[in-house]
């Protein structure tokens, strides 16, 4: 079974009929995978669900985005980026921040910030020759990157 990477896809299986149900899924998965600890301070329980890149910001609510924090992590970031105010804690540690790095690139995340660590993982059009198929049966291609049929 693969990891929902939203809580939406959650809503339709047959364990979650309900957006509830799908929601609070999703949350205990994630609070799961980091051990029912806060991903920063890594001391308490988590009890909230922090975004990596804030909201206010232009972060989503996936969840690569998402890590467990506790209520007092989760205030003190507040709508900071999670890496220069994590490198400030006293409780900073690397590879703490090696895990959250990882969990970031395991998933669909790009950063807009310079500081932070940029993934994306776009889709690229390839249009280099192929021995395997050839392009007789195809319409020709207009635009930028032939990506729309003439």
């Amino acid at each position: 079974m693969r990891i929902a990477e939203h809580w939406s896809e959650l809503q339709f299986s047959l364990e979650c009929l309900n957006k509830g149900n799908a929601k609070r899924q999703f949350r205990q998965a994630i609070k799961y995978s980091w051990g029912g600890l806060c991903a920063y301070c890594r001391c308490q329980r988590a009890t909230t669900l922090d975004h990596i890149k804030p909201r206010s910001k232009g972060g989503c609510n996936l969840r690569s985005n998402l890590v467990p924090a506790c209520v007092e992590c989760n205030h003190s970031k507040g709508s900071q980026s999670w890496l220069p105010w994590y490198r400030e804690q006293p409780f900073f540690n690397k590879v703490v921040e090696e895990l959250i790095i990882e969990w970031i690139s395991n998933n669909y995340y790009d950063s807009e910030d310079d500081d932070e660590p940029r993934f994306n993982r776009g889709t690229a059009i390839c249009s280099d020759k192929s021995e395997i198929r050839s392009r007789t049966n195809e319409p020709p291609c207009v635009g930028e990157d032939c990506a729309t049929a003439a």
